[in-house]
């Protein structure tokens, strides 16, 4: 009888023990990759290097998408990794980055807030745009040199 209660006692600690090893649905992780509606950061394409500049993207609440650096127009940036934080104010609009290497909607239709990405930007002409007004002309370039 003392060897039946010992076999069982040791059959339910194995059990307990591994319940609580880790078959709880996958939390352990889960609080790592929790964002806010209002901010998001993700790194893109950079492989881990430092941003070498900093961008800022900004689309509606009207009909108006801008990139600035250092709080004017960005006509011509220089070639590098770049933070690019983008302001959307609208849930009508999107920020979509096109370039060469690029292709990144950086914020969805519906999402209205603040959201940063790292992207790395080789030489040539970048577009950023409002993919459902793009063709109303919701859209601008700059260079890269």
């Amino acid at each position: 009888m003392i060897r039946n209660a010992a076999i069982l006692g040791a059959a339910l600690a194995l059990v307990l023990g591994a319940s609580a090893c880790g078959g709880g649905g996958g939390n352990g992780n889960d609080e790592a990759s929790t964002t806010t509606e209002a901010t998001t950061t993700e790194a893109s394409g950079g492989g881990g290097a430092s941003a070498s500049g900093k961008l800022e993207g900004e689309t509606g609440p009207s009909f108006s998408i801008e990139v600035k650096q250092n709080g004017e127009d960005a006509e011509s940036v220089k070639a590098g990794t770049y933070t690019l934080k983008v302001e959307d104010k609208s849930d009508q609009h999107n920020f979509h980055l096109i370039g060469p290497g690029v292709d990144k909607v950086v914020t969805d239709v519906g999402f209205v807030g603040d959201k940063t990405v790292t992207v790395t930007l080789k030489k040539g002409t970048y577009t950023y745009q409002c993919d459902p007004h793009a063709s109303s002309g919701m859209k601008g370039t700059f260079e890269v040199t």
